[in-house]
C-alpha cells in the first residue's frame, strides 16, 4: 500500500542521481558492490562527497585494479582534503554509458576511458596519485608507489 511517505533510498543509491533520473524519467542502475559491478561492461565507480555536493572521482570499474576497501580509504584521504565529513562521502558503483555526464554538485563529473579527477584535486597535484591508487600502482595517495 502506498502510504504516500517517501521510501528509504537503498545504501547502495546515490541520492543525487536517484533523484535526477527520477525528474528525468530516465532509469538508474546502482550496483551493490565492486565485485558485482565488473560484471557489467558499463559499471563506473564513483567516489563523491559532501551527500552528492561533489563529485571526486570516477571510472570504469574495468579500470580499477585496487580493493574495495583501498577506494573507501582513497575516498576518505580525498573527502579530509575537500569537505572533511566522510559520514557524507561514499564509493558508488553505478551503470553509466561512456562519455555521459555524471550529475552531482561542484559541475559534476564525466565517464570517460581512463580516470577522472575533478579539477580541484588536479590542480592540487593528486590526479596522478588518485589514478596510481584506482590503477593498483600506490596504497594510498599518501604512501610511497607499490613495487
Amino acid at each position: 500500500m502506498d502510504d504516500g511517505l517517501p521510501k528509504a533510498l537503498p545504501d547502495h543509491e546515490s541520492a543525487v542521481r536517484r533523484m535526477i533520473a527520477d525528474a528525468r524519467g530516465m532509469p538508474y542502475h546502482a550496483v551493490h558492490s565492486l565485485d558485482e559491478a565488473r560484471d557489467f561492461p558499463d559499471a563506473v565507480v564513483i567516489l563523491e562527497g559532501d551527500d552528492g555536493g561533489q563529485v571526486y572521482v570516477a571510472c570504469p570499474a574495468s579500470r580499477v585494479r585496487c580493493s574495495e576497501a583501498v577506494l573507501q580509504q582513497l575516498l576518505s584521504d580525498l573527502d579530509a582534503c575537500e569537505w572533511d565529513d566522510l559520514a557524507s562521502a561514499r564509493v558508488f558503483f553505478e551503470r553509466i554509458p561512456m562519455g555521459a555526464d555524471i550529475g552531482g554538485g561542484m559541475g559534476g563529473g564525466k565517464i570517460m576511458d581512463g580516470v577522472w579527477v575533478h579539477d580541484r584535486l588536479a590542480q592540487m597535484g593528486l590526479g596522478t596519485l588518485i589514478t596510481d591508487v584506482i590503477e593498483g600502482r600506490r596504497a594510498r595517495i599518501t604512501d610511497e608507489p607499490l613495487g
